[in-house]
């Protein structure tokens, strides 16, 4: 017994040797618990995603519905709102080039699970929807939805710079995406819920014990999180400080999750994901 112990404290030993050789640069977060970084990151989708369909009848991060409404584009729709096409053109096209930009990236630096890699992607995206809220925030972009104005027609008080800020908010939605998948949580895409439900519907064990089906727990916790963030938002638009408070909230998420993958936990050489 107490020589399989040595042997026990000893491969203990020779692993943590290991794990202090390999540069912290190099070392990959361990995958436990990485599933409430993604859920926040639902969590902002519906901040985000709530102020600014509130202020240019548009999405940020739901390119489904995006889509939707540059087809309607095609006849001149909706009405009053001349330029949602092209709104919705440029979310769709930013959502696109931000995961194809993260995927590229996280791949060049080796592994789109090290420390250093996560929590620099996540500072790109903090720092893209700060710099969305600060130009709604400083007068630059104006947030106010165009009825407030005094005018039904948002293509009558909605100037060009109004495009400035969807790219940035889009961008950074298609980088959490492809994180989330890189991190193995195809059940969270983070920014649409319809497969969520379409899963959740086809799933055997959807009433099993709590601990007998994480994946349909993290589902739900989705769309708790979305709607959470899209409820939070919507009040928070109705504030003095209105729409932009919702995006410097979902700013100062994303850069706690960065910090989160500094602190996080090593993965341990040779140990295998659950």
């Amino acid at each position: 017994m107490s020589s399989a112990a040595e042997e026990a404290r000893d491969a203990h030993a020779d692993t943590d040797d290991v794990s202090k050789r390999i540069p912290y640069y190099r070392r990959n977060v361990r995958n436990y618990m990485t599933s409430i970084p993604i859920l926040l990151c639902c969590f902002c989708s519906g901040l985000v995603d709530s102020a600014v369909f509130n202020a240019w009848g548009v999405f940020a991060t739901m390119q489904t519905g995006n889509t939707i409404i540059l087809a309607l584009g095609a006849s001149h729709q909706p009405e009053g709102h001349p330029r949602a096409w092209l709104q919705a053109l440029l979310a769709v096209s930013f959502f696109f080039f931000g995961a194809l930009f993260h995927a590229r990236y996280t791949r060049a630096t080796g592994s789109p699970l090290r420390h250093l890699t996560l929590a620099s992607s996540f500072l790109i995206q903090c720092a893209l929807i700060t710099t969305a809220a600060a130009l709604v925030q400083s007068g630059v972009v104006p947030g106010i939805p165009a009825k407030e104005n005094g005018s039904n027609n948002r293509g009558e008080s909605e100037p060009w710079i109004t495009l400035i800020p969807i790219p940035m908010l889009s961008f950074q939605a298609g980088m959490q995406s492809v994180t989330a998948r890189q991190l193995g949580f195809n059940e969270i895409p983070t920014t649409v819920l319809t497969s969520c439900f379409c899963d959740l519907g086809n799933d055997p064990k959807l009433f099993a014990g709590i601990t007998e089906n994480w994946q349909r727990n993290r589902r739900i916790g989705s769309v708790i999180s979305i709607l959470l963030g899209g409820i939070i938002g919507g009040w928070l638009s109705r504030t003095s400080n209105g729409m932009p408070t919702s995006i410097w909230l979902a700013a100062a998420v994303k850069g706690s999750i960065s910090v989160a993958w500094l602190l996080w936990q090593d993965e341990k050489p040779q140990e295998s994901e659950k």
